[in-house]
């Protein structure tokens, strides 16, 4: 690997190794434009999560776990400048896109960076993060390592359970939408064939009014 080329994605940390631009986002996933078919997919595998979850784990700095190589890789051996450049205007990536390789903590939706967005791309600068601020003001009780990775589980298993509400409600309301779609689908050609039949009685009464009338015709001249 010549001096210009980037490291792989997961390699380690270069000795005092530079910030590179776009390490953190300046916005957040509600600023994003929205798109249907990136929040159809996240339901289909929140709501249908595959039975195996892939992508490299994240293991944290003060856990004595061996990583593996492929399967996981410690917090503070990941270079920076092996994660990818990601623009807000790309966001939110397709969830296959290749880009995405670390776990998440749902199965199915891997990011492009550790501790970053579900859409895509890093996480917010922590310069304007005030999460950790309103955390540990509902957390009072988080005082070691591990009342900590408690309290933070219990958090995103909350945040999980909304999300998992919140699509099954998506699920319900778009089921309900194509439901009236064919519906109007079956309406609309019923009334196409509706319309094909009465035009074509209209052709035969047309057509026996003007039989009747040339034999008319005929019996008078006759």
């Amino acid at each position: 690997m010549s001096g210009d080329e980037p490291p792989p994605p997961g390699a380690p940390t270069p000795p005092q190794e530079e910030q590179p631009n776009g390490a953190y986002a300046n916005y957040l996933p509600h600023d994003l434009k929205y798109s249907a078919d990136f929040e159809d997919a996240v339901m289909q595998v929140v709501l249908s999560p595959p039975q195996q979850s892939d992508g490299i784990r994240i293991i944290p700095e003060d856990s004595s776990e061996i990583p593996v190589e492929g399967i996981s890789v410690k917090a503070d051996a990941i270079s920076l400048q092996s994660l990818p450049q990601i623009l807000e205007e790309e966001l939110p990536l397709p969830l296959d896109d290749p880009r995405r390789i670390f776990a998440s903590r749902i199965p199915g939706v891997k990011l492009t960076h550790p501790g970053g967005y579900f859409e895509g791309g890093p996480g917010l600068d922590p310069t304007l993060d005030n999460f950790p601020e309103h955390f540990f003001s509902n957390n009072s009780s988080a005082v070691n390592s591990a009342t900590l990775r408690a309290a933070v589980d219990k958090e995103v298993d909350s945040h999980y359970e909304e999300l998992h509400a919140r699509l099954k409600q998506r699920r319900r309301a778009k089921e309900k939408n194509e439901q009236i779609e064919r519906e109007l689908r079956n309406m609309r050609e019923e009334h196409s064939m509706e319309l094909k039949v009465n035009r074509k009685l209209a052709e035969e009464r047309r057509a026996k009014k003007e039989a009747k009338e040339k034999r008319r015709r005929e019996r008078e001249t006759g």
